[in-house]
């Protein structure tokens, strides 16, 4: 087979498969030059009035034409009434894109034909072939005069994808050109499509274990939704279950989902008793998977409270509760056909062993990931580690759709540490990853030489048309008050100059310790700008006059699953900004991320909300830790965007920087952590000041830790 006709999906039937790979084959030998896509057992539809589906065997979308076939194997009363049916069908569903359509009619025409294994009476104006060899002969016959153009012919692939709804669209009103909101706009108004490896992705046989697995970014959750909904079309009989770990991830499953199913339904909602969307862990008011099996199988199922009793504080309590769900029960009853998981990376093989444990003999089981999450490490281990098997499915996504790839390649590099002064902090245990994320080298990674990699416009598009300078930007401030002035002076910016919504902006803080108390200074300066409240005297010596009349509100304030809000900017934290994505992403007190006491972890933190944005990134920090960040961010610019190693570390080396940069034991950051609230505690009342604090705590006088701070050991 060649590269420039794709074939996806699949058929059950052995004959129709036959056939089709004949065709293939044959289509080829006539039109070795053509581009096109064929869809096998695509698209599904269910016809409500008669309740039953329509399934169109063949869909070939090629520049010279658009066929639709259906395949007989058996005999049948009417043929034609078949292609009428199909035909009628995929018409609607064409006519439903507007860019498709013009004049009352579609602006280009596509052909049903029926090819039979049975001796059938042919019908006036419903083509009937009986071998390959008419069915080529009726492409030539049929075929256009002119290709379709590139435009016309991405339409179309996208109208039978039904790939119109992949991005929200937002209705903005009249927008001035030049702005954010205009530049989104643009960006939305695109056409969309899957690309090859998406829709094999959502087309793919679900009969055993199917892997998912791209960066963040590259439309994992788009994709298992649709796979979702696909499969719920095909088999509404099914129990199916798309399971997550991060709370705040359900309302956008739902609104896919929802979305999915309606457009390709006819307006029609599925049905939730049969595509259940569940977070991983649930509980007596929020079904979840591992409390369904635990009352199936007349387990007592526990809450985080006695988790944390039976486990200690500081344990994985999912992991072990589902490796102890694994060894309690003897016979597993079947639960579901088919379930789907959401951000498997999050778990580990006791949560997908056990879901294992609940399907049929066919094991439909699919669960995707973020290839690399967590830049010192393979975000999972292989699915033979994880099974005891090898899988027949297994699909990397390596374009990324969501990040520009300027923000990519910084999130990588700072992340890293490529540019460090003081050397790489991580990096990936296998050089494989970077080609599966979608990077290219000029020449092979070998241990030892020099390499360069970068992402082009296949693997990075450039969707958003806009100054690619302004994409992202690192800014040093003297102290975190006017870190936080220069937030309340850009978030009014971008929503009055540039006309985003508060749903468009997201702010995350690096602070994981003083989240709370940060979010809360910020709003007490805003109100104190604003005249609501009186200064106080740490914030009172800004003399401009300002009025920031917007809303801020942490993530998870009202519920778990509360993020974003059409009247309110969410201010969240990095764990739970994760699965979430907007187009304006603030990062605040990066600097935290430089000389902490898990600087991996941190760094990994910075990674994850850069890449949380569909459009700009804006990191602001403060002193000299946040200078030493924007010096990497200089390096990285004057690399023009690249990942430029001088020489890729050996393993040898890799296990060195591994043992020189290892984090401080959750543990004693926690012991750490309780200190610092004792200190708090004890200045509060203002009797006891820090630096008497720390010198009790050091035994040194105030001129030998001013000497200790100067030299910054």
């Amino acid at each position: 087979m060649t590269q420039n006709l794709k074939v996806l999906g699949t058929l059950e039937d052995g004959n129709k498969f036959a056939i089709a790979e004949e065709l293939v084959q044959t289509f080829i030998a006539a039109y070795p030059d053509i581009v096109g896509e064929l869809y096998l057992g695509y698209p599904i539809y269910v016809d409500e009035i008669a309740n039953r589906k329509i399934c169109v065997d063949m869909a070939l979308i090629t520049k010279i034409g658009v066929y639709i076939f259906n395949i007989l194997t058996e005999p049948v009363i009417d043929y034609g009434e078949i292609q009428d049916d199909i035909y009628a069908k995929v018409e609607s569903k064409f006519k439903k894109q507007l860019f498709l359509f013009k004049r009352k009619r579609l602006i280009f025409d596509f052909y049903t034909v029926t090819y039979t294994l049975k001796a059938l009476r042919e019908m006036e104006d419903y083509p009937l072939v009986s071998n390959i060899n008419e069915l080529m002969e009726f492409i030539a016959n049929t075929k256009e005069h002119e290709e379709f153009s590139d435009d016309l012919y991405r339409k179309i692939l996208s109208g039978i994808q039904e790939a119109y709804g992949i991005n929200t669209h937002k209705e903005r009103g009249d927008v001035k050109k030049g702005t954010k909101a205009y530049s989104i706009s643009q960006m939305t108004a695109l056409i969309e499509k899957y690309d090859n490896a998406q829709m094999e992705a959502i087309l793919s046989d679900t009969v055993g274990i199917q892997r998912i697995r791209g960066m963040a970014g590259s439309g994992k959750t788009v994709i298992l939704a649709r796979k979702a909904v696909e499969l719920h079309t095909a088999h509404p009989e099914w129990d199916i279950v798309v399971t997550y770990s991060t709370r705040s991830l359900r309302e956008q499953l739902i609104s896919l989902i929802s979305r999915f199913y309606a457009a390709k339904n006819d307006g029609a909602k599925y049905n939730e008793k049969k595509l259940k969307i569940m977070q991983a862990w649930g509980s007596a008011t929020s079904n979840g998977v591992y409390y369904e099996i635990c009352l199936r199988h007349g387990i007592s199922p526990m809450n985080l409270t006695e988790a944390r009793a039976k486990y200690g504080r500081n344990a994985n309590h999912f992991s072990r509760m589902c490796g102890d769900l694994l060894k309690l029960i003897r016979s597993f009853q079947k639960m579901y056909d088919c379930i789907l998981i959401d951000e498997a990376q999050d778990f580990d093989k006791n949560y997908l062993q056990l879901c294992l444990k609940v399907l049929d003999k066919n094991q439909r089981l699919v669960y995707a990931y973020d290839e690399l999450q967590k830049l010192n490490e393979e975000a999972m281990p292989n699915p033979e580690q994880i099974f005891g098997k090898n899988i027949d499915h297994d699909t990397p996504l390596t374009v990324c759709y969501r990040n520009q790839g300027k923000a990519i390649v910084t999130a990588h590099a700072i992340g890293m540490g490529l540019y460090r002064k003081e050397g790489l902090l991580q990096l990936p245990s296998s050089s494989s990853v970077w080609e599966a994320i979608g990077y290219v080298a000029d020449s092979p990674i070998i241990e030892g030489k020099e390499v360069t990699l970068y992402r082009t416009k296949e693997t990075s598009p450039e969707l958003l048309k806009t100054n690619s300078e302004d994409i992202i930007q690192f800014s040093k401030y003297t102290n975190a008050k006017d870190m936080r002035k220069a937030l309340l002076d850009m978030l009014k910016k971008d929503m009055e100059d540039e006309q985003l919504i508060p749903s468009d902006i997201m702010i995350i803080d690096m602070d994981t310790f003083d989240y709370n108390k940060n979010h809360k200074k910020l709003i007490t300066e805003q109100a104190a700008y604003n005249g609501e409240v009186a200064w106080d005297e740490d914030f009172n010596y800004y003399d401009e006059k300002e009025i920031y009349k917007f809303n801020v509100h942490t993530a998870g304030a009202a519920s778990p699953e509360d993020f974003f809000r059409e009247d309110s900017v969410v201010y969240s934290s990095v764990r739970r900004a994760k699965g979430n994505e907007t187009y304006m992403v603030y990062i605040v007190n990066a600097q935290s991320c430089v000389n902490s006491l898990r600087r991996r972890t941190d760094r990994n933190g910075l990674f994850t909300a850069i890449t949380r944005s569909k459009g700009w990134v804006r990191v602001l920090g403060y002193g000299e830790d946040m200078e030493a960040l924007q010096e990497e961010f200089e390096e990285i610019k004057k690399q023009h965007f690249k990942l430029y190693f001088n020489r890729y570390p050996t393993k040898e080396e890799q296990e060195q920087i591994f043992l020189n940069n290892q984090d401080v034991q959750d543990k004693d950051i926690k012991t750490i952590d309780k200190t610092k609230n004792l200190i708090d505690k004890l200045t509060e009342s203002g009797n006891v000041t820090k630096i008497q604090l720390m010198q009790e705590l050091f035994g040194m006088s105030k001129d030998e830790l001013a000497k200790l701070l100067e030299e910054g050991e």
